[in-house]
């Protein structure tokens, strides 16, 4: 184990990773879910309160288009399995039964760095071969401002009504304005340099995982997806791995990378097409 892994603490089915003053804390009970990312105790994720089924963040088999609505229990919120080895969190699910498809996710975080990482593992358990993509689903409060590189075409739309950003030299800026969201909206959208951010008042969260290319996206998806509800109450920063396809019995695996950090908004201004913003979002994921 390196000197620097951070060892979790379990209450209950709860474990938790204590780094300076960041906390991250994933609840086994309720698949795996990253239930709180916080600095100094301010989570930067949504509660139950705020939706009592949608809230955290979680991980799903992508397309939807496979499952339609609700997501399987299996995979979204019936309990995993849980054990820790040193210092990696390591939770499992119950294959979904339609799918034949389980869920793994291992968590370690490296203190000195400030970075949590997810192994998430989609297993084909069925007896016919499936394609699949990892797609991770963050929900944070409405609000605040969402951003990522643009990379081929530009935003497009789903079901819902486009959700529609602002692009500045090649990055796409969401700042929040309820005021302009009538209904369930939504964006679909090729990324670039493999990461998306989120800034809520002085608290930056930043997801990087490995850049894909559009003819690598699941049917009627994308790598960077950005949905707000018509409620006025979350916003899910979303991203997807490869659609890859899987034998009987084969696995593929993807790997998400957390990092929270406290701005000086002085120095470093959440608004749109802030060069000090990206230069530090870029510091952190290369």
């Amino acid at each position: 184990m390196k000197t620097n892994s951070v060892v979790p603490t379990a209450t209950g089915r709860l474990y938790s990773f204590q780094f300076g003053d960041t906390r991250l804390a994933v609840d086994a009970n309720l698949g795996g879910r990253i239930v709180t990312f916080a600095f100094s105790g301010r989570n930067i994720l949504t509660g139950p309160a705020v939706d009592p089924a949608n809230f955290g963040s979680t991980f799903w088999s992508s397309p939807q288009s496979d499952w339609n609505w609700p997501p399987p229990p299996e995979i979204d919120s019936a309990p995993y399995a849980a054990s820790l080895d040193g210092a990696v969190l390591s939770t499992s699910g119950a294959t979904a039964a339609g799918l034949g498809l389980a869920v793994e996710k291992k968590f370690s975080a490296d203190g000195e760095a400030g970075v949590v990482a997810v192994v998430y593992t989609l297993a084909n358990r069925g007896s016919q071969a499936r394609q699949v993509a990892p797609w991770e689903i963050t929900r944070v409060a409405a609000g605040g401002l969402t951003f990522f590189p643009i990379g081929e075409g530009g935003p497009r739309k789903g079901p819902q009504d486009l959700l529609s950003p602002t692009v500045v030299d090649g990055v796409a800026w969401f700042p929040y304005d309820a005021a302009a969201i009538s209904a369930d909206q939504k964006l679909f959208a090729d990324g670039r340099e493999g990461w998306i951010a989120h800034v809520d008042g002085d608290l930056l969260l930043v997801k990087s995982f490995a850049d894909t290319l559009p003819s690598q996206a699941a049917p009627g998806e994308a790598e960077i997806e950005i949905y707000a509800n018509a409620g006025h109450t979350y916003v899910e920063v979303e991203n997807q791995g490869a659609y890859v396809k899987l034998a009987p019995g084969a696995v593929t695996t993807w790997t998400v990378r957390w990092m929270l950090r406290k701005l000086n908004l002085a120095s470093t201004p959440a608004a749109v097409g802030s060069a000090p913003l990206l230069n530090l979002v870029r510091s952190l994921v290369k």
